[in-house]
This record gives C-alpha cells, sequence and structure tokens, in this order.
C-alpha cells in the first residue's frame, strides 16, 4: 500500500514514516513549508535535516509549499482572534484546512490511499463500518482535542500509528534505527512562531498591525493603569501583565468595544458553570439534534470534565456543566467526549 506521511524531520513523524516502511508500504514523505523565506524562525539547517532524515530512513521526500494557504487560513484567523479579545486556537484550525486537508489532497494526486501523520491519537473501524475518532493511550501526549474539527469522511484515510504509544517508546524505537532525531527536545508553536516570541505579537508584526491601546480596569470598570496591546492578554492570564496591585492579578474580561482589560485579584471569579459554543463539527452525528451528557474538554491541558450539552439551534450549544470551570475562555475549542471517543466539538463565545 502507498502511503503518504506528514513529515516535519521530528522523531514522531519519522518513527510513523520508519514504522509504516517497516511493514512493507510504499512510503512518500511530504514536508509543508509553512514559513515564508526571511521568517526569524526560519531554521538554515531546518530542511537539510527533515532531507537527512528522510534519506536514512529510506524514502521518497517531497517539500509542499503551503506558506500562502497558512498564512491566509491560519495566521490571519488567528490575528483576527487575538485583536477581538479572543484566543485563537490555530492548530484546531490547521488541521482540517491544511495538515489533513492539503495533504490528503497530496496523498491522492500521489497515488496514496491514506496520509499517516504522528499524532497521539487514534481512529478505530467499529463493527459496522463506520470510523470513530479517539484519545491516544499515552495520555499526557493526547492530541485528539486538536483534531475534533477534521470531518467524519477524512477518518478512513487517516492513519496514526503512534496512537498506541509512549513517546518514550517513540524514542526508543528511532535510538533503535539510528535516527539522528531520536533525542532531538520537541518544540513548541513551531509552525510559525520565531524562539522567544510571544505568537501574537508575532502575528502583529507579520501583518504589520497596530497594537490596540487601552486601559486595565478592576471589577467596578475604575482604571487601574495603561496595558501594552489588547492583543497580548487572555482570560485567567497572571504572569507578563506588567501591573502592580499588591497581591496576583488575573485576567477577567477583555472588552472588545473599549479595549480595556478587566483584571481581578479574586481568582474564584475566573469560574463559571457554564458556556456557550457555535459552528459544531459533529463526528457522532446522532448527537447534533439531542441533548446528552459527556465529559467536556475546555483546552488542551484542561482536565475533561462532565456536562450537560443542549442544543440551540443554528449549529449552537449551551454546555452545563456539574462543576464550575476555571477560565472559559472565547476562542478556544469545548471538545465532547464520552470515555475516550471524541463526540464532536465547537468553538466558545
Amino acid at each position: 500500500m502507498r502511503i503518504a506521511v506528514a513529515f516535519s524531520g521530528g522523531v514522531d513523524s519519522s518513527s510513523t514514516a520508519l514504522m509504516l516502511k517497516n511493514k512493507g508500504h510504499d512510503i512518500i514523505a511530504v514536508t509543508m513549508k509553512l514559513k515564508k523565506p526571511g521568517h526569524p524562525g526560519l531554521s538554515p539547517t531546518e530542511d537539510a535535516q527533515i532531507v537527512e532524515a528522510a534519506q536514512k530512513i529510506g524514502i521518497e521526500h517531497q517539500f509542499l509549499d503551503l506558506t500562502n494557504e497558512f498564512e491566509n487560513e491560519v495566521l490571519r484567523y488567528s490575528w483576527n482572534e487575538y485583536s477581538k479579545g479572543r484566543t485563537p486556537n490555530p492548530c484546531a484550525v490547521c488541521n482540517p484546512l491544511i495538515k489533513f486537508g492539503k495533504l490528503l489532497k497530496f496523498a491522492e494526486e500521489h497515488g496514496a490511499s491514506h496520509l499517516a501523520t504522528g499524532h497521539y491519537a487514534r481512529i478505530k473501524e467499529l463493527e459496522d463500518g463506520s470510523y470513530a475518532l479517539c484519545r491516544g493511550t499515552f495520555t499526557a501526549k493526547d492530541q485528539s482535542y486538536f483534531l475534533f474539527a477534521l470531518s467524519k469522511d477524512m477518518l478512513p484515510r487517516i492513519l496514526m500509528p503512534l496512537g498506541e504509544m509512549t513517546k518514550e517508546e517513540v524514542r526508543t524505537l528511532a535510538r533503535e534505527y539510528g535516527l539522528p532525531n531520536a533525542d532531538k527536545k520537541e518544540s513548541q508553536d513551531a509552525c510559525f512562531t520565531a524562539p522567544d516570541e510571544i505568537f501574537s505579537e508575532s502575528l502583529r508584526n507579520c501583518f504589520s498591525a497596530e497594537a490596540r491601546q487601552g486601559f486595565f480596569v478592576d471589577e467596578q470598570g475604575k482604571k487601574l493603569g495603561r496595558h501594552e496591546g489588547f492583543h497580548l492578554y487572555t482570560i485567567g492570564q497572571r504572569k507578563g501583565l506588567k501591573i502592580a496591585l499588591g497581591k496576583p492579578a488575573y485576567v477577567l474580561d477583555l472588552d472588545n468595544t473599549s479595549g480595556n482589560v478587566t483584571l481581578s485579584t479574586n481568582e474564584k471569579l475566573l469560574f463559571k458553570q457554564e458556556l456557550i459554543a457555535e459552528n459544531t463539527s459533529w463526528l457522532l452525528e446522532s448527537c447534533a439534534n439531542k441533548d446528552f451528557r459527556c465529559e467536556v474538554q475546555i483546552r488542551y491541558r484542561s482536565r475533561p470534565a462532565p456536562a450537560e450539552i443542549i442544543q440551540m439551534g443554528n449549529n449552537r450549544v449551551k454546555v452545563i456543566f456539574e462543576t464550575a470551570q476555571r477560565a472559559i475562555t472565547p476562542g478556544q475549542a469545548a471538545v465532547f467526549y464520552k470515555d475516550d471517543r471524541v463526540l464532536g466539538g465547537a468553538w466558545i463565545v
């Protein structure tokens, strides 16, 4: 079977390609080019290291220039969200549009029946012939949260060989085969942000936008001082505020009308019991027209919490948690789970 592998040259994608090659599959590795020439996050040796990894495994490799698509569909969306006081989730947007959307097309054009990635998640074929997206068994690295917006039609053509492995098992496999990246440190926000840069500030510079000025205010609207830019803050943030209130302060709200950022020293005010989310994506269509109970995860690092999902019409839902959740953040995804299965998700308003 001919399989396309999303290939960053890191240990996860390299191990994915290696495992599939060792099973006798014909592999074509594809690396997405997402950073335009001159980007400060570009490493002069990055492409050479990727090619070296592909050669070490002994697989065909190609680069695919998606810089314009990535800028227009992911980066611009992200900046627009930050500029309105929302906190974007670029990976959850990129996956259906770019990583899987464009690479599944690449796979088809190059005679590959499937696209494989190094995600720590699983796709199960069920008894009725349908497919389910599930958590990776290594919960510390589970990435299913970022994949909720994939369409159910994509699932039969996707492979995720690392879904039942731990990170250390992957590194051990890479060491056994002498892959040059076996012990390479993981990078964060590597798709765009340069080292030591704040993502929202990188986006502001990318689009030559002005920092929107405003004031820090308390819960009663009293001005506490000026802030450095509306895009720099998110609900629940404590560090990097650069204002002294005598004790730790937290971002409680961002007002898109005034550009003001509300602070509070009372962390309990961050806890809320319900949210509304829109533009729902369903991987289990039977959930789309009924109210039901499940577990809901409101950010990548948060624990899923029991909640009731209430349909509101117009592809919107209300989520009512059994216990209040900290820092429910507009722009982030609320992802719905039943046990380890992803039912769908929506965008918090």
